[in-house]
């Protein structure tokens, strides 16, 4: 081959056409076949006979060169012989064309002899150069790789041994950058791809990614296009699958404090590319509760639980969404978790919430924009979904509501509409019947207050400016009524107020709550007149001090009828708080029964208006104890109904498959000793009984 020859290429065409009629075919593909393998043998065993890299030139540069040229030659040849393609080799049975039968010559010689290993494993070594950060000969290995391909020893020879390399070399270099991982460093920098350094897991990601583009560009540019799959499942088998444990062990945690989206998102990727993800739902899981554990089981954190629970659940959506690219199942894991942190710890989460709420939308809270509180209450509303006593939020909402309604402390009536429609969309049209209820009732009361106020001011005679709230009993929270002889112009006013209700409204019963309502009286001191905002009790006290100079605390108790609890804490707030405007002997904080006080004309303050607080008891842990009874005896009875309604449909049932179904119907969670307790009850109230021959079947009672 490549020896010139004294015919031209025509002449040589016009011999192989003429020798072909002649019938001599057979013969000419024999010969051309037979010089094509001496040639081949020959040029294959000088290089095979050369050291990896002789003077001449590397094995791989031989080879190379001999394929380019034998390929040069050989479509040389197939062009000569071309009459003979097209007549001997198309009308015989099983003789392949000139081109096909030469690249076979080649291949048979590989197959035989050891120079296809030979070659096989130098150019894997070239690929372990490259990998390693050296100079490879990349033009060699391309075209080498090709030669593979068109002899067909690509996927029978070459790939395997290309994969058990890989694997080889990622075992090792895994083992050695896995094994010696570290905790992650603050201001962490970039480190060398193959650094003997240790790394952590940030680092370690970062490296991995390198690699995966790595051979992805290697793919794409020297081997088969097939290649590029199995090739980067070895690689991501031996850096990421076989450590997922060990890489989420060491730094998982600590990623996510650090709010490292773009390692997380690493993470993330990696991790399903392998089919990992179950792995990070369990950590994710586990991270999750953890931190809302110990948020929601600390008391000392109950002042600022909620907002911490709201800044916790936005930073885990940012990771959701900028590193986990929203992916169900571990929302999925997100939400249960919240769940179960929240739930861990019985009726504080709920009450603590509907407090955040009545503090977001107080009209004390002015430093928020319209717009930012309905996001804030948006929020919110997700913790809410979490919580299993609904119930028990609700009654602590209601009691909230109606201190925000009677005192008129709402930032708007809009937003206080908004927040119950939110909650009905959470909850259902049975869950806010009564607070919606309470904000038809003010409402109404505004209606109805505009038309009072109308004709108190046609009777300027007695017209203090007396303003009533309509209160339906059903929606509101219980108050108990308060004894209190009010001044006579206030109850002349309230007798005016009570017929004109009754000849818009007969037959309804008006019950008077003076304790929730407030009032402004004008008070002259020497500094000058003044207005105090007061509570009824307050005010009423006061007025005592209109028409006597000195009064004892049991003429003013005569007077006004309250209770000593009532009455010390109401003087206590006029005499010994802030604002004195009652001076009280002897002198100090507190009140006694032997106390005798008087107005204190010299009382100055630079305030024209001045809100004068009632002291608070010490109710707040009284008034949450209340609630939760309340509730739990509303549940009582809840269960009582559905053990009683399953049993009547059922006729009999055995007590497991009763727990069950009654579990499955109740809206709040309930104990197996809870309900253990409200079936013995309903034994002995005869509503159902025990089956004589087996204690664990109940049987309905008609």
């Amino acid at each position: 081959l490549s020896q010139p020859t004294p015919q031209g290429l025509e002449e040589l065409y016009r011999d192989c056409e003429g020798l072909c009629l002649h019938k001599f075919g057979s013969d000419i593909y024999a010969m051309v076949q037979a010089e094509l393998g001496a040639y081949t043998r020959q040029r294959l065993d000088e290089i095979n006979r050369l050291s990896d890299a002789s003077v001449g030139g590397s094995v791989l540069e031989l080879t190379t060169q001999f394929w380019v040229g034998y390929t040069q030659q050989l479509d040389m040849i197939k062009c000569i012989f071309l009459y003979l393609d097209r007549t001997y080799v198309l009308q015989s049975a099983n003789v392949a064309s000139l081109w096909s039968m030469g690249l076979n010559v080649v291949r048979q010689c590989l197959v035989d002899t050891d120079i296809k290993s030979r070659l096989i494993r130098l150019v894997l070594g070239e690929v372990a150069k490259e990998r390693d950060g050296k100079s490879a000969d990349q033009t060699s290995v391309k075209c080498l790789v090709q030669m593979f391909v068109d002899l067909g020893l690509y996927s029978q020879f070459f790939m395997p041994s290309l994969i058990d390399a890989t694997r080889d070399y990622y075992v090792k270099e895994s083992r050695r950058l896995v094994g010696s991982l570290v905790a992650i460093q603050p201001a962490e920098g970039p480190r060398p791809t193959n650094s003997a350094s240790a790394m952590s897991v940030p680092q370690y990601l970062a490296h991995v990614k390198l690699r995966i583009d790595e051979e992805t560009q290697r793919a794409a540019l020297y081997l088969s296009p097939g290649s590029k799959a199995p090739l980067l499942s070895t690689v991501l088998a031996e850096l990421v699958e076989k450590h997922t444990e060990r890489l989420l062990t060491t730094s998982f945690d600590a990623m996510v404090d650090a709010h490292m989206l773009a390692d997380l998102a690493n993470l993330y990727s990696l991790l399903s590319s392998v089919n990992q993800l179950d792995a990070l739902k369990r950590y994710w899981a586990v991270y999750v509760k953890k931190v809302g554990l110990r948020l929601v089981q600390a008391p000392e954190l109950d002042v600022g639980l909620v907002s911490d629970m709201l800044a916790m659940k936005q930073r885990l959506d940012d990771v959701m969404k900028s590193a986990f690219q929203s992916n169900s199942m571990l929302a999925h894991a997100l939400r249960d978790s919240f769940e179960d942190f929240i739930n861990s710890r019985r009726s504080k989460p709920a009450q603590l919430t509907a407090k955040f709420i009545d503090q977001s939308i107080r009209s004390g809270n002015r430093s928020t924009a319209d717009e930012d509180i309905d996001s804030l209450l948006n929020r919110v509303v997700v913790i809410f979904r979490f919580i299993h006593d609904k119930d028990l939020f609700e009654a602590y909402y209601k009691r909230d509501l109606a201190k925000r309604l009677l005192y008129n402390k709402s930032v708007s009536a809009d937003t206080e509409r908004s927040m119950v429609q939110k909650l009905r969309m959470e909850c259902g049209p049975g869950f806010t019947k009564r607070l919606e209820g309470m904000l038809r009732d003010m409402d109404f009361t505004s209606d109805l207050d505009g038309k009072f106020t109308n004709l108190q001011e046609a009777q300027e005679a007695n017209n203090i400016g007396f303003h009533v709230s309509i209160l339906t009993q059903a929606f509101w929270p219980t108050y108990e009524p308060m004894p209190l002889t009010i001044p006579r112009n206030v109850e002349l006013a309230q007798e005016q107020f009570v017929q004109f209700y009754s000849e818009k409204h007969n037959g309804r019963k008006l019950y008077w709550q003076p304790n929730l309502g407030t009032c402004l009286l004008k008070v002259s001191f020497d500094e000058g007149p003044k207005e105090l905002s007061l509570t009824i009790v307050q005010g009423t006290v006061l007025l005592l001090f209109s028409e006597h100079d000195e009064l004892s605390y049991q003429q003013i108790q005569e007077n006004t009828g309250l209770e000593d609890v009532e009455l010390m804490r109401t003087l206590q707030s006029l005499a010994c708080g802030k604002y004195r405007v009652l001076a009280k002997e002897p002198k100090g904080r507190d009140v006694a029964g032997t106390d005798v006080f008087t107005f204190n004309a010299a009382f100055t303050s630079p305030q024209t208006r001045i809100k004068i607080g009632q002291i608070l008891l010490k109710e707040a842990e009284k008034e949450s104890k209340e609630v939760e009874e309340h509730i739990q005896l509303d549940r009582m009875y809840q269960v009582d109904a559905a053990i009683v309604r399953i049993l009547k449909a059922r006729k009999r049932l055995d007590h497991t498959a009763l727990m069950t179904e009654l579990l499955s119907r109740l809206k709040f969670n309930s104990t197996s000793a809870e309900v253990k307790e409200r079936i013995e009850t309903l034994i002995e109230r005869d509503y159902i009984k025990r089956d004589d021959a087996d204690p664990s079947l109940y049987l309905y009672l008609a």
